[in-house]
């Protein structure tokens, strides 16, 4: 068995590097578990890495035996083999996702139904990070907030038109991946506890706690609107950097959806100068009461492309600094700058922050490179992006590791109050 030097998932001996972030797979440990049925064959698939785990199945990565393609694979777990509700629940899943056609929901390949192999369905695979990776980096900027919402909301639009509610729409169920030049293109996956046109289920709430609609937590038939309040929910944690009701416990959660009047992301985070027609839109999706939300999620994408992502900044003198603290590849450092109303100052010759001492001789260039970057700026509370990039690296003061690239190091640091910047790393 081999393991991938960066995101540490076991993969089959076949591998050479990591389909997911390309990593460098190295001899795993002697005596790591291996994750059961690495190495199984399903029809034309050999499932070679394991992604997830759910409470209908496990999802691998599985590689076509004959064509040079990898896929998602989720199987039905033994124990459920036998349970017919099960099934048609697992089955309902596949078939909700091949109903709603849509770029931004995960595309289903196929469903089997295998005497041998038991019941697993075939699924693009998604080569991206979930949008709760991407929110413990802290809040995201207006704009990408806006943006990548308005595919949530696009996304559930078409999944209502079809009488089906998502019921466990939550960060955890938004994968972003890259597409034309962006690195926020949503993919809205797990339809496991979604609600058909047919279900008359009532009395068991489904889905998750923290993202639940009153009325979803009293175990009520919900429609669409449910799935606009945790729209809301995801909308205010992208724009404020936390949940409007933060609990220690889902009966907490609960209490608080039911209970608690939400607060106004701008009080909440002043820093992030929300605009007011989408701070109207957060509120109106968390209203109590289904009726004073919008009807449906195509309501909330209209609202939310008129909304003007542009701010006024004051122009301020700031300084900002990033350096690498420790290196597998060449060092880099860079020079901090003083930027007052807008133009770059060069700052003291002398750079303010240097390569820690006793860092590691350069790899050999087959190597995976990696290296750990230091961001300050004063003051301080500057989210720090990779050009061309809308999901922030983090706050400043932080450190975080990165591959090595050999593009153009430059990163934006953008401070409520400031201009935006831009800071070349020289080799």
């Amino acid at each position: 068995m081999k393991q991938c030097s960066l995101c540490r998932r076991i993969f089959v001996d076949t591998q050479e590097a990591c389909p997911m972030d390309g990593g460098r797979l190295v001899a795993a440990p002697p005596d790591i578990e291996t994750p059961p049925n690495l190495g199984r064959e399903l029809g034309p698939y050999r499932l070679i890495a394991l992604l997830g785990t759910g409470g209908m199945g496990n999802i691998y990565i599985g590689a076509h035996t004959r064509l040079n393609r990898q896929v998602a694979i989720k199987l039905l777990r033994p124990e459920l083999r036998n349970r017919p509700e099960a099934i048609t629940r697992f089955f309902e899943e596949a078939t909700t996702v091949n109903r709603a056609r849509h770029p931004n929901i995960v595309e289903s390949i196929d469903l089997v139904d295998d005497v041998v192999d038991g019941a697993y369905c075939v699924l693009e695979l998604l080569r991206g990070t979930d949008l709760d990776t991407h929110l413990q980096r802290g809040r995201l900027s207006i704009a990408s907030a806006i943006h990548i919402g308005t595919q949530i909301a696009d996304a559930l639009g078409v999944v209502h038109a079809l009488d089906i509610v998502h019921r466990d729409l939550k960060p955890q169920n938004l994968i972003l991946i890259e597409r034309d030049g962006r690195d926020d293109f949503v993919k809205l996956i797990d339809f496991g506890v979604a609600q058909m046109s047919d279900d008359t289920t009532s009395g068991i709430p489904f889905g998750t706690a923290a993202y639940m609609a009153p009325e979803q937590a009293a175990g009520e038939r919900v429609d669409g609107r449910a799935d606009v309040y945790a729209l809301g929910v995801v909308l205010f944690e992208m724009v404020a950097g936390r949940h409007p009701f933060p609990a220690a416990s889902d009966h907490e959660y609960l209490l608080r959806h039911a209970d608690d009047p939400p607060p106004r992301p701008s009080k909440v985070t002043p820093a992030a100068r929300i605009p007011r027609q989408l701070e109207s839109i957060i509120m109106r999706c968390l209203e109590k009461r289904p009726e004073h939300r919008f009807a449906n999620a195509a309501e909330v994408a209209t609202a939310l492309r008129l909304v003007d992502p542009q701010q006024p900044a004051r122009r301020w003198p700031w300084a900002v600094a990033a350096v690498v603290v420790a290196s597998a590849a060449t060092a880099v450092v860079a020079v901090p700058k003083i930027f007052q109303g807008g133009t770059a100052v060069a700052a003291d010759p002398q750079p303010a922050a240097v390569v820690a001492a006793g860092a590691p001789a350069p790899a050999p260039a087959t190597e995976q490179q990696l290296m750990t970057l230091g961001f300050e700026s004063d003051p301080p509370g500057a989210r720090v992006f990779r050009e061309g990039e809308t999901v922030p690296l983090g706050t400043t003061p932080f450190e975080v590791t990165v591959k090595h690239s050999d593009r153009a190091g430059r990163v934006r640091f953008e401070l409520a109050g400031y201009q935006p910047l831009l800071v070349k790393m020289h080799n």
